[in-house]
């Protein structure tokens, strides 16, 4: 069990750097098509990536308390 646990970590931190990555890119891509400036793509980048880490960090908690209950 302490293996799943270790490895459900490990998917929590690939799947948050790769969510945030992706999320970073989209949100570049879509603000410089609506012609925003640099400021508002940094600041959209940033918020992205903290909802994508808030999100995907829940998500890991909660696999990791059903694991727990096992």
């Amino acid at each position: 069990m302490t293996f799943l646990k270790m490895l459900v970590t490990a998917l929590g931190q690939v799947l948050t750097w790769c969510g945030g990555q992706h999320a970073r890119q989209f949100i570049e891509i879509r603000f410089r098509q609506a012609g925003f400036d640099d400021d508002a793509i940094d600041a959209a980048r940033e918020a992205v990536t903290l909802l994508v880490t808030a999100l995907i960090t829940t998500l890991m908690a909660q696999i990791l308390l059903i694991l727990d209950s096992l």
